[in-house]
């Protein structure tokens, strides 16, 4: 019982250090959140911080040779390079930030006019930062860019929604219309209502799926929760929380999306029901 209670003592003093640390290095929210896992995990809560920030520092080394190449390109003239989707779009978007900062309005207008002949769907935060600038007809070219942007995706959630109705037992067309939707919600193109109608939409095609499949990526339960929790239905984000730890009971993922609905909702009796 004493050795008991010396473990305790010391996996509180644990917590509270990390909690001190957490909190010197980051948010003060943020860092309830990690003690929180680690209070709540012993050993593999600490460790999963651990090991993320270990691989994080790795991470940040390897891109450092990207850097200097980025630095290197900016540095000359007359150089321009084209991405392909999802392939480094954050450093691809910097020669657009740059034409739209430094340059003049003409090379602003030629520079929008050349992407909107290409697939200009990882410009997007570039483009937005163009529809403010002061040259009303740059302005236009950019906001041409991102209603264009906009209906091609809506044109490919109707048509995967399409396939997705005609054969609900299909598992391929339903894959591919919750695909879709994800990537439409993380374009950043939606307004705020927009956003919310369709994450409505992914969160019930998500649901279907995971009901009728399961589904053996655990990405598909972690967002249904995200978007539960995110469109305020609590319930059933702790409904999917229970039974993506029956699905994966060895994973540590279905207890940090519990976690994050304990941290929005601030209910511990959640815990006392799944636990």
């Amino acid at each position: 019982m004493s050795n008991l209670f010396a473990l305790l003592v010391i996996h509180c003093l644990v917590c509270i250090v990390f909690f001190a640390v957490s909190l010197k290095t980051g948010g003060f929210q943020d860092s309830i959140y990690k003690s929180a896992v680690v209070f709540f995990l012993p050993v593999f809560g600490i460790l999963f911080f651990i090991i993320s920030w270990v691989l994080s520092k790795s991470v940040k080394r390897q891109e450092k040779p990207v850097r200097d190449y980025l630095k290197y390109i900016h540095d000359r003239s007359h150089i321009y390079h084209e991405e392909a989707i999802d392939f480094e779009s954050e450093i691809n978007t910097v020669p657009l930030r740059d034409t739209l900062e430094f340059k003049g309005n003409k090379a602003k207008r030629a520079y929008l006019i050349y992407i909107l002949k290409k697939d200009f769907s990882g410009y997007i935060k570039g483009l937005k930062q163009a529809v403010k600038s002061s040259d009303s007809e740059t302005s236009h070219y950019a906001a041409a860019a991102l209603l264009e942007i906009k209906k091609q995706f809506e044109l490919l959630i109707q048509s995967s929604s399409d396939k997705y109705n005609e054969d609900e037992d299909n598992l391929k067309n339903m894959l591919d219309y919750v695909d879709v939707l994800k990537k439409y919600l993380k374009s950043a193109v939606a307004d705020r209502v927009d956003y919310f109608d369709y994450l409505g939409k992914y969160s019930d095609a998500l649901g279907k799926m995971l009901l009728k499949y399961g589904a053996d990526d655990e990405i598909y339960w972690v967002d249904r929760i995200s978007a539960d929790i995110e469109l305020g239905d609590y319930e059933s984000a702790f409904d999917f929380c229970r039974l993506f730890r029956k699905q994966f009971p060895n994973s540590e993922k279905p207890y940090l999306s519990l976690m994050k609905l304990f941290y929005t909702v601030k209910d511990y009796r959640i815990f006392k029901k799944i636990l």
